[in-house]
């Protein structure tokens, strides 16, 4: 179980998911044809990039989702509280999302602009101790499990065992006295060698991004930092400087296909600038998390805007917006998570906690019709209507107890669902119920996510 301290997994990738269609009225999210362009081909691509800021954007952010005149972004309430989990993530990279584009040779108009989005993997663990490398007080050595930081220093073995950045301190830690230079690198380790076995480590190298080692002693491997603790070397996100590796989860199972491709963008002259324009489209990623946990995020109907710079001689994406749709029936597959903020348990889903507890009033979601709140008081429904037959409602049969859980789940058009429950426990959420092969319940909450990206030197296969 991971406790999360924010909402970062509302919006902690950028993922997309097919819309699906109960059969009972058309999808708002229609799926484009592909333009007429290179193929999408992993690692055959240009213009490699990574997601370099992101942040769920303001009411006025949101796209017109529903063709009402106004834009659509429910998850705005929540923007301050998740800013710094998303924050966080970005900066210790668990959030790493590549993106490759394809036939993208200029920043100029194109009819025909093809990318994939990937999920990456960077932070390393090579020696499985448990310690990654690359981030913040991460592991100094990513080759031997037995270095990382709470080991305890060996004294005399010329090694910074803890990762401290010195080597051989006392249990007392005072430094070492030893003028030894074992490694013949010029540096003693009385004088600051954190590793004298290793003639590429010493104070004042550069770090070498990749190796596993600590180059330049200040207690991280693959990383440098300043004083505030902001990477300076070897971060994704500096520009042009990184490798990263995709995660295989990045492809669909058993293929080389990308899970999340973007084929029907258009780059044209907008009145400050060059614009990208692209979606809806139909995607899905899957996100470890940790202990077995992994998540199927989606966000439906995916329209992604965003400036086209030329950085040099990269072209990156600023003041982008990807906006879209969080199914209910996505919402409730998310689980194993707790989040203080807004009730979210390990037992129950985010689905519980949007429409059982805390979540649904801070987003302010619409009310259900008055004769289901009659029946199941406190009921609410999504705010967008995507197989257009009537918004969704889902329900707690009993909000007074102290189980906060959806159990009722009620169509669009007045057809009440409740979970099957067998000895006492759920066999089937309401959620997950299907109608004509596809899934009944697809309405969902309206999000718009902000990001610019950097670029990357290059996207390489998983290690």
């Amino acid at each position: 179980m991971r406790k999360i301290s924010g909402l970062c997994l509302l919006a902690g990738g950028l993922v997309v998911g097919a819309c699906g269609d109960d059969g009972g009225g058309s999808n708002i999210f229609p799926e484009k044809p592909e333009c007429s362009g290179e193929a999408v081909v992993p690692y055959a691509g240009n213009q490699h990039q990574v997601i370099s800021k992101l942040e769920i954007g303001s009411s006025m952010d949101g796209f017109d989702l529903d063709s009402d005149g106004d834009p659509d972004n429910k998850l705005a309430a929540i923007a301050s509280l998740a800013g710094s989990a998303i924050s966080d993530s970005l900066a210790s990279y668990e959030i790493v999302i590549p993106i490759e584009f394809f036939d993208l040779q200029a920043a100029a108009p194109d009819t025909c602009v093809k990318f994939g989005i990937y999920l990456g993997d960077y932070p390393t663990d090579f020696d499985a101790d448990g310690k990654k490398a690359y981030v913040d007080e991460g592991d100094c050595n990513d080759k031997v499990a037995a270095i990382k930081p709470g080991a305890t220093e060996i004294v005399g073995d010329g090694i910074d065992n803890d990762c401290d950045g010195k080597a051989d301190e006392d249990a007392q830690n005072n430094p070492s006295t030893s003028t030894a230079d074992a490694d013949g690198d010029g540096v003693t380790v009385m004088a600051g060698d954190c590793d004298d076995t290793n003639n590429m480590v010493k104070p004042g190298m550069p770090e070498i991004c990749g190796d596993g080692f600590d180059n330049d002693c200040d207690g991280v491997a693959d990383r440098t930092q300043d004083a505030m603790k902001v990477a300076t070397a070897c971060s994704p996100f500096e520009a042009g400087k990184a490798d990263i590796h995709l995660d295989p989860l990045s492809f669909s199972a058993g293929t080389s296909d990308p899970v999340i491709i973007f084929k029907d963008g258009v780059i044209s002259q907008g009145a400050a600038g060059l614009v990208l324009d692209s979606g809806p489209s139909l995607f899905s990623v899957a996100i470890p998390v940790t202990d077995g946990i992994t998540l199927d995020l989606r966000i439906s109907g995916a329209t992604i805007q965003a400036d086209v710079v030329q950085a040099g001689s990269a072209i990156v994406l600023k003041n982008g917006r990807l906006g879209g749709v969080i199914e209910a029936k996505t919402a409730d597959t998310i689980r194993g998570l707790e989040v203080e903020q807004i009730g979210l348990l390990p037992e129950n889903s985010l689905l519980d906690a949007t429409f059982a507890n805390l979540l649904g009033p801070l987003l302010a979601l619409p009310k259900a019709k008055e004769a289901i709140v009659k029946k199941y008081p406190g009921c609410r429904t999504p705010d967008i209507d995507v197989d257009q037959d009537g918004l969704e409602a889902f329900c707690d049969s009993d909000p007074d107890d102290d189980i906060k859980e959806v159990d009722v789940c009620i169509d669009g058009d007045g057809t009440e669902l409740k979970d099957i429950v067998s000895g006492g426990v759920v066999t089937m959420h309401c959620s997950e119920a299907v109608s004509g092969g596809k899934p009944r319940f697809v309405d969902g909450i309206s999000v718009a996510l902000k990001f610019d990206t950097t670029a990357v030197k290059s996207i390489k296969p998983p290690r």
